[in-house]
């Protein structure tokens, strides 16, 4: 009988443990007391509302809270490191505007955490992600940092709807969002402009889907692939206003590069050095000096249903550059609508060629033997 009554005692215990649901808590901390002595009084699921002040701290985030300012709260992480590290799943940070010298920003070291809403300027990164994954970052005004953006073997990151301009500062490699050894990433819907070198640069990453971004007046390239960064999708950008070129590769593969739109760059989508199999369609080039311009043995590309129009050279396609497929384009207006100085290049798939505004029956392509059998006129409304 008496084990009989423990039993039930303890099953009673049990269930009422079981029943009980332990709220998250809300803590408060306003200007003159201590975020970081918050953070560490708080417990996993904890809010740490931080309202608006000036708060000198660098914040190191251990656990799974949200940490929200009210009012844009300013964190100074001043010298004394990054303003904010989260080594913690999970976590979420919102509201802030945040500074440091020479330090980062946020340097994230952990995965599925939400970084959105902030202002984030004079940082050596605005944004650092090192091998850290499921991470979202978005709706923040990153500018006047070093770089806005960087990716250190990084995956399956979501980056969107970020304003990040004039990242520019006191360094030769700046750019916006800048990734290395980082694949299955989203950068999409984000407005880009005037950051350094190049706003979206990935160095040996592959897999990375770039869409729908607004990059515009860099000092170099738009959008930018290099050391072998492969099989990525760049789809439907805006890249125009960039001094060097649109959309550049340099030895890089296999990538898709469709319905862009670049413009009034020296180029607008340049393939250089190795770069190889690549599918350039139904992109928008005008008012560049060379449209698609392909160079320094690039080879075995397709480039269909794209539209060259108003440019210098509508395409062109170097001496070095073999065996690549053209058809199916639209050349309108450009000072030469086609050039090909290349070897064994086809403009037709052998039932379809290219649109010319200055058509023959048979397309003699200026600079070589290449010949377009099977051309088609094109008319002004076209």
């Amino acid at each position: 009988m008496k084990d009989r009554r423990r039993y039930l005692a303890m099953l009673a215990v049990a269930i009422i443990f079981l029943t009980t649901v332990v709220e998250a808590a809300t803590i408060d901390v306003g200007p003159g007391q201590g975020v970081q002595a918050a953070i560490n009084m708080a417990n996993t699921g904890d809010t740490i509302v931080v309202h608006g002040g000036v708060y000198r701290e660098s914040l190191n985030i251990t656990r799974s809270i949200i940490l929200e300012g009210i009012g844009h709260p300013l964190l100074d992480g001043s010298s004394i490191g990054c303003a904010i590290t989260l080594r913690a799943d999970g976590a979420r940070v919102s509201g802030f505007d945040i500074r440091t010298v020479r330090q980062t920003g946020i340097h994230i070291l952990s995965r599925n955490n939400i970084v959105e809403n902030n202002t984030i300027s004079g940082c050596l990164d605005g944004v650092s992600l090192d091998r850290s994954n499921s991470n979202n970052i978005s709706h923040n005004d990153i500018n006047n940092n070093t770089n806005g953006i960087t990716l250190y073997a990084s995956e399956g990151n979501t980056i969107e709807n970020n304003n990040i301009r004039d990242n520019n500062i006191n360094e030769e490699s700046d750019c916006g969002i800048f990734l290395v050894y980082s694949s299955n990433n989203i950068i999409r819907k984000n407005d880009l402009m005037d950051n350094g070198d190049c706003s979206v640069s990935l160095r040996s990453s592959s897999y990375n889907a770039i869409i729908g971004n607004n990059v515009t007046k860099n000092d170099w390239y738009g959008i930018s692939l290099t050391e072998s960064s492969n099989r990525n999708l760049i789809a439907d950008n805006n890249a125009s206003y960039n001094t060097n070129a649109g959309i550049y590769l340099d030895s890089s593969r296999q990538n898709l590069i469709r319905g862009n739109t670049a413009g009034h760059n020296v180029r607008g989508v340049y393939l250089s050095y190795d770069s190889n199999d690549n599918t350039l369609e139904g992109n928008n080039v005008s008012y560049n000096e060379k449209g698609l311009n392909l160079a320094n043995h690039s080879s075995n590309n397709t480039l269909a249903g794209n539209m060259a129009m108003e440019n210098g050279y509508g395409i062109y396609l170097s001496f070095s550059s073999g065996w690549d497929l053209v058809y199916g384009n639209h050349l309108i207006n450009n000072g030469c609508n086609a050039y090909d100085v290349g070897q064994n290049n086809r403009w037709d798939n052998g039932s379809v060629g290219n649109y010319y505004s200055d058509l023959g029956r048979i397309f003699y392509v200026p600079g070589g033997p290449s010949v377009d059998r099977h051309p088609s006129a094109e008319g002004p409304g076209a």
